[in-house]
């Protein structure tokens, strides 16, 4: 648990105090929080499971923030204005806003982009 403000600097872990000294003893890193069954970590690290949750919808929020990642609604589409009976696509930036820009919103998560070009 130790990289936790390494990997997140902001991640408010005041609000959290109660539950880091166990995962810590419990060697729970933040990529185990972020990839292991939140019922898991909840017996591995003795902790409970409404407070582990709460703990990783921060981390996870805080994540997206620092890396860029939104959800952007699809305006194009059927005749309600949305694609597919609503829903909705999760873009990454490019760290570039007008590349953002040209891209809609950055690159879709979930599909194999490949951007090339000269240099």
């Amino acid at each position: 648990m130790t990289d936790l403000l390494q990997v997140v600097p902001d991640f408010p872990a005041k609000q959290y105090s109660h539950l880091l000294p166990s995962l810590e003893k419990h060697l729970v890193t933040t990529s185990d929080l972020l990839t292991l069954d939140v019922v898991d970590l909840s017996r591995r690290a003795q902790l409970p499971v409404v407070e582990l949750r709460k703990l990783l919808d921060v981390l996870r929020e805080k994540l997206h923030r620092q890396l860029g990642v939104g959800i952007e609604e699809i305006t194009a589409g059927n005749e309600s204005g949305q694609a597919d009976g609503g829903s909705k696509l999760h873009f990454v930036s490019t760290l570039d806003e007008g590349l953002d820009a040209a891209l809609s919103g950055g690159i879709p998560a979930g599909y194999v982009t490949e951007i090339t070009g000269e240099r």
